[in-house]
C-alpha cells in the first residue's frame, strides 16, 4: 500500500509539473505585442511589406457581383465593396473513419459544410486579426467578439498561429505587417497585396523577397490541398494527426480579388467531418487554383453578420486569430 501510495503522488507531481510546463508555454499569456497594420502602424519597429497592388480595378473586374446599396439575407450579402454568398452541402461517402483505433467510427461516413464564395473590391476587404488584438502566445477570444470588434460582415478561425506545434515557427505577417520570420518545416499560405495567392515549401520561404513581392498575410498549419495545375493532391506534408476526418477549415484562391473560405461541421452523428483528399477534391471541383488547410477540430468556426454560419459540435470556442471579410480598411 505505501509503495502504491507513493507510486499515485509520484504521478500527480508529474501531472502537476508537466501541466505547469504547459500552462507557462502555452496558456498564461505573455511576450504580448500590440498588433498593428501597414496603414496605421504603432510605432513598435515592426518590419511592413511593400504595398503593390494590382494593376486591374477589382470594381470593374466583378462590377456584375456588387450592388449600389447593401442587399443582405442569411446567406448573403452585397455591397459596392463586397460580394458573399453562402452553400451549404450535405453528402454521403459510405466511407468510415477507422483511425485513431476506430473512435471516429461512431459519427458515421456524411459530411456537411458551409462555403462562402467571395468577390471584393480591396484586398483590404480580408483582413486577419489576433485574439485580445495582441500577438503572442496565450492570447484567445471568441470569434464572434472578435468579428464584432473588427466589424466584419463574415469571419472563420485562423490557423493558431502560437500554438504548440508553431510557437517560434515559421514566418507571420498579418495585414502587411511582420511579427516572426523563423524557419519552418510546414508548408506556408502567402496571400499578397495584388491578391495573389502562393503556397511555399519549407525551404522557399524568403522573408526578404516576401518583403519586396508584397505579402499581405502569411499562415503557417496546412497543408497544401492543390498541385500548381489546380489538381487534387494525393500526398500530403502534415502530421498523422490531421489524415484523420475532422471539422476543418480552408481558404481557397481562384484569382484575385475572389476566394472561398470553407467550414466542415464533424464529429457528430450526422456528419463526421473531411479527410484531406476529401476537401482537395472539392476544392478542384470548385475550379480553384489554390487552397489551404487552415487550423480544425473545435476551432472551426464561422460567423455572418453576426450569427453562427456553421453547425459546430461544441460551443463557441475562444481561438488565437481569425480571418474576416470587411468593407476594407482604407
Amino acid at each position: 500500500m505505501r509503495r502504491l501510495l507513493i507510486l499515485a503522488a509520484d504521478f500527480v507531481i508529474a501531472a502537476l509539473i508537466l501541466g505547469g510546463i504547459w500552462g507557462a508555454n502555452y496558456v498564461i499569456p505573455q511576450r504580448g505585442i500590440q498588433a498593428e497594420n501597414v496603414y496605421a502602424p504603432a510605432g513598435q519597429g515592426l518590419q511592413t511589406t511593400k504595398v503593390k497592388l494590382d494593376s486591374q480595378d477589382w470594381h470593374q473586374k466583378f462590377a456584375d457581383k456588387f450592388t449600389d446599396t447593401v442587399v443582405s439575407s442569411d446567406t448573403s450579402y452585397t455591397s459596392p465593396n463586397l460580394s458573399i454568398q453562402l452553400t451549404y452541402n450535405s453528402f454521403q461517402t459510405n466511407t468510415v473513419d477507422n483511425s485513431a483505433n476506430g473512435k471516429h467510427r461512431k459519427y458515421g461516413t456524411d459530411i456537411s459544410y458551409v462555403l462562402a464564395d467571395i468577390y471584393m473590391g480591396d484586398i483590404t476587404c480580408l483582413q486577419t486579426a489576433f485574439a485580445q488584438d495582441t500577438y503572442g502566445v496565450g492570447y484567445a477570444e471568441k470569434l464572434s467578439d472578435m468579428s464584432d470588434r473588427i466589424k466584419s460582415v463574415l469571419a472563420v478561425n485562423g490557423d493558431s498561429y502560437s500554438n504548440s506545434r508553431h510557437k517560434n515557427n515559421g514566418t507571420i505577417i498579418r495585414n502587411g505587417v511582420i511579427y516572426r520570420a523563423q524557419p519552418t518545416d510546414m508548408e506556408t499560405c502567402v496571400l499578397n497585396w495584388d491578391g495573389s495567392m502562393k503556397i511555399y515549401g519549407p525551404q522557399e520561404v524568403d522573408t526578404g523577397k516576401l518583403i519586396e513581392d508584397g505579402a499581405y498575410q502569411s499562415w503557417i498549419f496546412g497543408p497544401s490541398l492543390l498541385d500548381d495545375a489546380g489538381c487534387a493532391k494525393s500526398d500530403f506534408l502534415t502530421w498523422s494527426y490531421i489524415r484523420q476526418s475532422h471539422p476543418r477549415t480552408a481558404i481557397g484562391y481562384y484569382e484575385s480579388g475572389h476566394y472561398c473560405l470553407l467550414v466542415v461541421d464533424g464529429r457528430q452523428s450526422t456528419t463526421r467531418g473531411m479527410f484531406l483528399d476529401e476537401m482537395t477534391n472539392l476544392f478542384e471541383e470548385l475550379g480553384c487554383k489554390a487552397a489551404y488547410n487552415l487550423d480544425g477540430g473545435h476551432c472551426s468556426f464561422m460567423t455572418m453578420k453576426g450569427q453562427v454560419a456553421n453547425h459546430p459540435y461544441k460551443p463557441e470556442h475562444q481561438v488565437q486569430d481569425g480571418i474576416f471579410i470587411t468593407e476594407g480598411m482604407q
